[in-house]
């Protein structure tokens, strides 16, 4: 068994699986706030769970599957401190891990170095805070981002403290992807076609405050960079109206065979906008 304290188990249901068939990346940290809250209340912590997070995935998962939750403190070269939650299928094989950020005093926790944890790591994300696009307007005049969320925050997108559930951050996000591999020329349909999907390989996002229910969300989302396999974008997301921002996130993504459910390489028919 990974090493940590249980901190949650479920099991995956049909409507929990996205276009690829597999559980969407809002369920997973679904299931890490839970893991998170458990944890905090187990051991005086009072800040919000997910609120800062960096996510790993490494392996599928699929309907009736029972995912494990086990979450461990540990610190990083810095100092920060992070619960780190690891998701299993089997016990011992490590299908997705996320850090999520500790903003109380952590000093009574008995943490572990980052370090020993390789897995957990953030790789293909840089770490630290994601700084916002100042020029999001102008990125979308230039086809190098769009709007591509728009919703309603209702009481049932918080938790029992008042505060913004990550999964509804995360679902934005994943409502998201579609349009940024869409800037590529990677459509639904163009996909369809090829049968192949859309995965993200990591993740990680900041709240940066909260809103409130009865306020509207614009997402704008914009590509970064793209390489030979993985294609790297962003996500933010304000308040509709007053321009507020809310959240800022980085998606390393990649495309997926569905009858290999193996990565291939980006098509050479997809290019960043504007590039010659």
């Amino acid at each position: 068994m990974l090493e940590g304290q249980l901190t949650h188990v479920s099991t995956v249901q049909t409507w929990e699986c996205d276009s690829n068939s597999h559980l969407n990346v809002q369920f997973f940290h679904q299931r890490f706030r839970e893991a998170g809250t458990l944890f905090r209340l187990r051991h005086g912590l009072d800040d919000v769970p997910m609120a800062t997070a960096h996510t790993r995935f490494f392996r599928e998962l699929h309907v009736d599957d029972a995912a494990t939750v086990m979450t461990l403190p540990v610190h990083d070269s810095d100092g920060a401190v992070y619960l780190m939650h690891r998701l299993t299928v089997d016990g011992t094989t490590l299908n997705c891990g996320t850090l999520d950020r500790l903003r109380s005093d952590a000093s009574h926790l008995d943490t572990q170095p980052l370090a020993d944890f390789p897995d957990a790591a953030p790789r293909g994300l840089d770490t630290g805070p994601i700084p916002p696009l100042p020029d999001t307007a102008e990125r979308i005049r230039g086809g190098r981002g769009a709007v591509t969320c728009i919703t309603h925050v209702l009481p049932s997108d918080m938790d029992h403290a008042g505060a913004w559930r990550a999964e509804r951050l995360v679902s934005s996000f994943s409502n998201g992807g579609q349009s940024a591999w869409a800037l590529l020329g990677a459509t639904s349909s163009w996909l369809r076609e090829r049968s192949l999907g859309r995965v993200v390989l990591e993740m990680k996002f900041d709240c940066i405050a909260q809103p409130r229910p009865g306020a509207v969300l614009s997402q704008s989302s914009h590509c970064i960079d793209l390489g030979s396999k993985t294609y790297r974008f962003c996500h933010q997301i304000e308040d509709a109206v007053t321009g507020e921002l809310y959240a800022v996130g980085q998606v390393l993504s990649v495309l997926m065979d569905l009858k290999t459910r193996k990565v291939v390489p980006i098509p050479d028919a997809l290019a960043l906008p504007g590039a010659a």
